[in-house]
């Protein structure tokens, strides 16, 4: 079942998605995506209505916009807004990776702030990221694991990386020595983090059991944000953002 899921998946998005344009593009048509609303334990894609009328993943502009293996960024794309977030870091340089765009860097800071109040201590890692960085940090994993396949199951190649966005975090806490490591998942601070972060328009984007449909390995770290209403409806459906745009859910 898992392995005819992958097929399915693989094969929606091999036939229907080639990359993100830099200006809102259309949504696949709601007809075709319709045709397959009785295909067996619903595993065929099929766009709901909910996602149809409301996601416009394509747009670049949008917080909601989609970025994966299927969807690139173009290399000359980067975020008109972006802004420092008031955050602690586990560095103390001035970098890109302090920034994220300004709606989402607010947001940030308030999740920050409300964890806080609540005794959970994070730090931020890694936000933004050019093109030009996303190619360069490849190119380490690829030389590390041999091969770009292996490294592709851990990092983007440039241009499918979400920190281009603009819109995506890595965060850590004292307890892994700050570090960016799947034990981060078992401490109090994921906990709070895969509880609450929804409410700050924020989702854990590469959640463990979905590595079929995510096509990365668990990352407990990475958070995304897509805005408060979107991130409350994965969270309730406890989904990822392929599975609400692309499965009946």
């Amino acid at each position: 079942m898992r392995k005819r899921f992958l097929i399915l998946f693989v094969l929606f998005f091999t036939i229907g998605c080639s990359s993100v344009p830099s200006t809102g593009a259309a949504n696949p048509p709601a007809e075709n995506l319709r045709q397959n609303s009785n295909t067996e334990d619903n595993l065929m894609p099929n766009q709901g209505k909910e996602a149809e009328d409301a996601i416009a993943y394509h747009d670049t502009s949008s917080v909601r916009v989609l970025v994966n293996k299927q969807n690139e960024l173009p290399s000359s794309y980067v975020p008109p807004d972006l802004a420092e977030v008031n955050i602690p870091f586990t560095f103390s340089e001035k970098a890109e990776k302090r920034m994220l765009r300004q709606e989402a860097a607010l947001k940030l800071a308030e999740l920050f702030e409300a964890a806080k109040k609540e005794s959970i201590i994070l730090y931020g890692v890694s936000g933004y990221r050019s093109y030009k960085t996303q190619k360069d940090l490849f190119a380490i994993f690829t030389s590390r694991y041999g091969s770009e396949e292996k490294a592709n199951q851990i990092s983007a190649r440039p241009g499918q990386s979400e920190h281009q966005t603009g819109l995506a975090m890595d965060v850590t806490c004292r307890s892994v020595n700050f570090g960016l490591e799947e034990s981060f998942g078992d401490t109090k601070e994921y906990a709070w983090l895969k509880e609450n972060a929804h409410r700050y328009g924020f989702i854990i984007r590469y959640p463990k059991g979905k590595e079929l449909i995510t096509e990365y390995t668990y990352e407990p770290w990475h958070l995304r944000y897509v805005g408060p209403e979107l991130a409350t409806k994965l969270y309730e459906k406890k989904v990822t953002y392929e599975e609400y745009l692309f499965f009946k859910v």
